[in-house]
């Protein structure tokens, strides 16, 4: 419609800096407005727009939806997701969705459409929902476009035709799920297709390989890094530093042993002079962060993606000379992380060794979770709680959620505990739901304790509804 555009920039931008020319709106509107501003000639507009719409005809009715597999949980657990998709504690809505499905109930299929809109620009809900929609997720998708990630359920069936034929999605979840239940007819598939795809598309599917990954990927992956896109050679050189055994691995090692010396209980390093086509080809990247000199960070991430097999736990104790300590330190959490290696993992942190690009939280992660709640006392001596224990997979062990419930009920309404508190109002288990701090009076005020309890209380109820 005629000068609709401008009545929506007025509005976002304010009319001081936009102001609103209602002589470019239909003349209809123009004797109707009369004296009225933006407001008025956007509710002219809007309802002028509406009744210009034609009646659609000889519509057919629309196929009905498959039917549920599952019982339906009791009225209140549905009351209690319909509040959730009505925005009050909708943080939870994954949790009853997981909840729901682990005891075997069905989503009402009235609320699927709400649900469908929810996940739309929320990605880590999407895989929920398909899940939740179930024989009826390729059935609503079909009937809102921007319900279309509800087609990824249709990947199930493994049909090739969705990886020859099918939309982005399809293809991309296709391949994903094709990865995890034959490898080698993942990897044959992408590499059939590989050179008609756009640079973006390789790089994505690229990353697909994550899964599954072993010594067949590696001439493939070998070939990526003469890709011409860079974000499609760093995929590969971060993937074939995970292969065990690969010539990549056993490149880093030579190019580390070049520049590292173990001598007489010292760590001696010669920091690389220049940066060679081969680094470069090898994903040695050469422009280095802020706080590190170039040739540091050049061994640095030679020494990450050198396999930790080559090395030695006990260089952590060693004195290093011709860098700093941390460099090596960096690159050794850098590589725990990559290799998920406990061992590596553990001492990093007891030793409380520079991390670098890494956080600990993402070493405390690499340890099994029993050992969470031993480690966290001594390293929050030098981090903040809520950093560290925030990037733990959810929930915690029981263990980690009392420990975490149990300070928080010490320190009163202090606002220094706000972000931990919202933390552990998501993170903490089932089983710990009922901890003492949700008996305790929370007071009036809107603080971070009494949306902590409130919270806790909630998830509470809402388990017991679905048992």
């Amino acid at each position: 419609m005629r000068g609709w555009d401008g009545l929506v920039s007025s509005a976002l931008l304010g009319t001081d800096r936009r102001p609103a020319h209602f002589e470019e709106l239909p003349e209809h509107i123009q004797e109707r407005l009369g004296d009225g501003g933006l407001l008025d000639a956007a509710a002219l507009a809007t309802v002028y727009k509406r009744a210009g719409r034609k009646p659609l005809r000889d519509l057919g009715p629309l196929p009905a939806a498959p039917g549920q597999d599952r019982p339906l949980p009791r009225p209140v657990a549905i009351r209690r997701l319909a509040a959730m998709l009505g925005g009050f504690q909708s943080t939870a809505l994954g949790e009853w969705l997981r909840a729901a499905d682990a005891r075997g109930w069905d989503v009402p299929p009235e609320h699927l459409p709400a649900l469908a809109d929810f996940a739309r620009n929320r990605a880590e809900y999407r895989p929920l929902v398909v899940r939740a929609a179930g024989r009826r997720a390729s059935w609503l998708a079909d009937l809102n476009p921007e319900w279309r990630f509800l087609h990824a359920a249709v990947a199930e069936s493994n049909n090739p035709e969705l990886w020859t034929h099918g939309n982005a999605l399809q293809r991309r979840t296709w391949l994903r799920m094709s990865r995890q239940q034959n490898p080698a007819a993942a990897l044959e598939a992408l590499r059939e297709v590989w050179p008609t795809e756009s640079a973006a598309t390789r790089a994505d599917f690229l990353g697909l390989l994550a899964d599954g990954l072993s010594q067949q990927d590696e001439e493939f992956l070998e070939s990526a890094l003469d890709d011409r896109s860079k974000e499609v050679r760093r995929i590969a050189a971060r993937l074939l530093a995970r292969v065990q055994g690969s010539q990549y691995g056993e490149r880093m090692a030579q190019r580390m042993w070049s520049h590292l010396v173990v001598s007489q209980g010292v760590l001696a390093v010669d920091l690389p002079k220049r940066l060679s086509a081969a680094m470069e080809r090898d994903g040695i990247d050469s422009q280095n962060p802020e706080g590190i000199g170039k040739r540091a960070w050049w061994f640095l991430q030679i020494v990450a993606a050198t396999p930790l097999s080559v090395m030695d736990l006990g260089w952590l104790e060693l004195p290093v000379e011709g860098c700093a300590p941390e460099v090596l330190q960096a690159a050794w959490a850098e590589a725990a992380v990559r290799e998920g290696s406990v061992e590596w993992a553990r001492e990093l942190l007891r030793a409380n060794a520079s991390t670098g690009s890494r956080s600990p939280a993402e070493l405390l992660r690499v340890l099994p979770p029993e050992e969470w709640v031993r480690a966290v006392p001594a390293l929050r001596e030098h981090m903040d709680l809520a950093e560290l224990v925030g990037g733990l997979p959810v929930p915690w062990p029981a263990s980690l959620g009392s420990m975490i419930l149990d300070q928080l009920a010490k320190v009163g309404t202090a606002r220094g505990w706000a972000r931990l508190a919202s933390i552990a109002a998501r993170a903490v288990p089932a089983d710990v739901l009922n901890h003492p701090i949700t008996r305790e009076p929370a007071g009036e005020e809107d603080t971070w304790r009494r949306r902590l309890v409130e919270t806790l209380i909630f998830r509470r109820e809402m388990y017991e509804e679905l048992s």
